[in-house]
């Protein structure tokens, strides 16, 4: 079994600008039909979120339930969505839906972290 080195990662995992700055490059990437490629960078997108929703997890327990649940529902989306995008470059079947899965990640994303600074900036 061979273990990956732990990425680097700049900056904060707070860092809500480089996470959307990887989402809104899976879109061209998607567009060009690069599929290893697309599954690269969409994993590494998938790590980096983990981490930040690690990170940030204890501020969102001290949140409302409610609100709480609510971020932890919306982080999970994105990783889901992320993991379907990984897995449908990884298939590189036809028709494929890739810049769709793309599409919706950069959105889902863009909403999560509206929410999460919004909620954040509530206390």
């Amino acid at each position: 079994m061979t273990l990956q080195p732990e990425p680097a990662w700049e900056g904060d995992p707070f860092d809500h600008r480089l996470l959307l700055e990887m989402a809104h490059e899976l879109g061209p990437i998607a567009n060009k039909g690069d599929h290893v490629r697309l599954s690269d960078h969409a994993s590494a997108l998938l790590e980096a979120f983990v981490r930040h929703a690690e990170a940030e997890r204890p501020a969102v327990l001290r949140l409302s339930p409610f609100t709480a649940r609510l971020i932890e529902n919306g982080q999970q989306r994105v990783v889901d969505r992320l993991v379907s995008l990984v897995l449908e470059a990884d298939l590189a079947e036809e028709p494929c839906k890739c810049a769709a899965l793309a599409d919706e990640v950069a959105s889902l994303l863009e909403v999560q972290i509206v929410s999460e600074e919004w909620d954040q900036s509530d206390r």
